[in-house]
């Protein structure tokens, strides 16, 4: 996630619906006020570069841009009406071992080094520097160069937050970094590191700066390198903590959970399948018979949908009270094959399956819909639809989405907010 979308947010609920004003055109939120223009603007031209997927509540909503927001209803209204049941031949029940990974997965190693990231970077950090999880960017993001997931967390030093990416694989931002500040390398222990603090601009009413952290070990192709943001022009990190850093003995583990080569542990993937019955336990309730869902194996935080044909990357949300709502008929469902610029439609029961974005109104009144996307499997580009983003690692033969009629039982089943909510705790989502 980028320095300007990393906002500090009190309720989840307030930054979901910061997010919606911006799909609606409103005025872009005022930016955290201990984040300098310049430092959010080399951050954004990084993510230009990196094409990070938002993840969490925030690409739920984000996601919605050629979904919910585009559904107005146009010309072709096939409204509510028809039947809108579920036939129970065509969703034959999919046995519970189905598309499972028994082995440990790409996201299986990412969740565990979220787990243990900030205890093993700790002991390495200066003196009055704490680490926590970054509450903003609870999911991280991914590359869509390489498809990576980049785990976010936060430095505070001096009641200042600093919010710290590593990014292990790919180079393009730190090489623009490099060649921008003063940075030459320096002999440590094992290898060498370099350090570059990029300043904002003058045109900030606050200063600020990017601080861009390397290491290269001797006689090795993997580089190690981190960096992180904030307000002021003093990083937490000096070049001289730095390389006590990277001398410590105890780098090594930091090292070793961050090398891509380390397949999760067999207790990660036990934590995988009990995640996953604690999330069907939840989704069962609204889902039609023959649905299950499952974490993706190739992008963490996201879920994947497990259908009588396969699986599809998965994201649903709801949106409570009258304000920013889908522009959808009452008692219809909308429909939207993802397009950046389309305009969804109402669709009618024609048990025909889409890939794309439904939604719908929960009841009668105006104040509660649900929005669903249903996409092919994790791909990775600049034209891959922001839900499908991450590592092509699924086997799994790839479903042909949902039915009206399936997305409709959804959007209609009774307390499908507070299951969609509860399943996206429990995935990590938000």
């Amino acid at each position: 996630m980028t320095p300007a979308d990393s906002e500090n947010r009190d309720t989840t609920d307030l930054m979901v619906h910061a997010m919606i004003g911006r799909l609606f055109e409103e005025p872009e939120p005022t930016h955290r006020s201990d984040l300098a223009d310049g430092a959010i603007a080399q951050g954004v031209a990084v993510t230009r570069r990196r094409g990070f997927a938002v993840a969490g509540a925030t690409l739920s909503v984000l996601a919605v841009i050629g979904g919910a927001v585009a559904m107005a209803g146009g010309a072709n209204r096939s409204g509510g009406g028809g039947d809108w049941s579920i036939t129970t031949d065509s969703t034959p029940q999919i046995a519970p071992q189905a598309y499972d990974d028994p082995g440990p997965t790409y996201a299986d190693r990412q969740r565990e080094i979220v787990e243990q990231l900030p205890s093993v970077l700790r002991p390495l950090l200066p003196a009055g520097v704490t680490v926590s999880p970054n509450q903003t960017d609870a999911a991280g993001g991914s590359s869509m160069l390489t498809g990576d997931y980049v785990p976010t967390i936060v430095l505070r030093s001096g009641g200042d937050d600093y919010p710290l990416h590593f990014d292990i694989s790919d180079d393009t931002g730190y090489a623009s970094a490099f060649a921008r500040g003063t940075s030459p390398s320096i002999a440590v222990a094992g290898g060498t590191i370099r350090v570059a603090v990029v300043p904002s601009g003058t045109e900030s009413p606050l200063h600020g700066f990017s601080a861009w952290y390397e290491f290269t070990p001797t006689g090795s192709k993997q580089v190690f390198h981190f960096y992180l943001y904030g307000s002021g022009s003093t990083t937490p990190i000096s070049p001289t903590a730095f390389r006590k850093m990277v001398e410590s003995p105890a780098f090594a583990k930091l090292r070793q959970l961050l090398d891509p080569s380390v397949p999760a542990s067999a207790d990660a993937v036990r934590q995988r399948f009990a995640l996953e019955a604690k999330i069907n336990a939840e989704a069962q309730k609204v889902l039609p018979t023959g649905f299950r869902l499952k974490l993706n194996p190739g992008a963490p935080g996201a879920l994947e949908l497990v259908g009588p044909g396969g699986v599809n990357t998965f994201e649903w949300f709801s949106l409570l009270g009258k304000d920013q709502q889908i522009s959808c008929p009452a008692q219809s469902l909308c429909f939207a094959p993802y397009s950046g610029n389309g305009i969804g439609s109402t669709v009618g029961p024609d048990n025909k399956a889409r890939l794309g974005v439904y939604g719908g109104w929960t009841g009668k009144s105006a104040d509660s819909s649900v929005v669903i996307h249903v996409f092919g499997k994790s791909e990775l580009g600049t034209s891959v639809e922001p839900t499908q983003l991450g590592k092509p690692t699924e086997t799994a033969p790839q479903g042909p989405g949902l039915t009206p009629q399936q997305a409709m039982a959804i959007v209609k089943a009774p307390g499908v907010a507070k299951v969609i909510e509860d399943v996206s705790k429990l995935a990590g989502l938000y």
